[in-house]
Parts: C-alpha cells; structure tokens; sequence
C-alpha cells in the first residue's frame, strides 16, 4: 500500500536536492505496481545532500551503520510523517565477505500526486532486492520479475 501522504513529505524534503536520489526497499517495489505493504520508506541519497536535509528537518544522523548485512555510511530515521522514512547515504550489501556498495545507475522519475519521485528502473531493482538476498527482498524481486 502506497502512502501518498509520506510520499509528498519525502518529495517535498528532497525538491531542492543537488544529487540524484532514489527510493529503494518496499516503496520503490510499490511504485513499481507490486502490491505489497509497506512499513517504511527507504530512501538513498549522496552524503551532500542527506547532511543538508537532516539538518533542516532537526534529525539526529547516525554514521557507520550496520543492520545484520546492510550499512550505511549516513543513517537518519525522520518519524515525522504518517510513516518512517530511513534517509541513507554510502548504503552497501554484505556479500560473503565483500561489502558492495548500492548505486543505482537508471533513475526512473514516478508521479504520485503531483509529486515527482524517482525509483531505479525495474531490471535494476530487481538486481538490488537479490542482492539484498533476504526472504522478503527475494519475493518481491520474484513479484517484479513476473510483472514485466
């Protein structure tokens, strides 16, 4: 379930943001057309402009973290909106014993409500989700890959 009213905050927070952004995770698959819930919004930006966003918004950031195999050299969680939106920058993937670093190369540009939000291109987030590799992000890279 898409949550346009988070949706907006998130456009509206990174309108003047000076490096490309996408969302990724659960919302990124909603905006893609699988129907699935969604209990945050991920969002990946550069390290420039999560330091300028956080500031303005008064969120504390939170530097080097690591979530089992997922870390980000900028993590800030902003509770504001209807739901949390997880603003990331330097977000990797522990791959055995590699860390791989998450930049997406296509930047899909999605309206939802006359806001513009940007997503990676649906063979690139499938890429992602697998690389992700948890149960969830395989069944929803499996539900992508079937809708196209």
């Amino acid at each position: 379930m898409l949550h346009r009213a988070t949706l907006a905050l998130v456009a509206e927070a990174l309108a003047d943001a000076q490096d490309d952004w996408w969302l990724v995770g659960g919302a990124a698959v909603a905006l893609q057309g699988l129907d699935i819930a969604i209990a945050d919004i991920d969002v990946l930006m550069s390290r420039r402009d999560i330091v300028r966003v956080i500031a303005r918004l008064g969120i504390a950031p939170v530097e080097g973290v690591a979530i089992d195999r997922i870390r980000s050299e900028i993590w800030a969680r902003w509770t504001t909106p209807p739901i949390a939106v997880d603003l990331m920058a330097g977000l990797q993937v522990r791959t055995g014993e590699r860390w791989t670093r998450v930049a997406p190369a296509t930047r899909r540009a999605v309206n939802v409500g006359g806001w513009t939000l940007y997503v990676p291109a649906r063979p690139e987030l499938i890429d992602i989700l697998r690389l992700f590799g948890r149960p969830k992000d395989l069944e929803r890279a499996e539900g992508l890959a079937r809708l196209a």
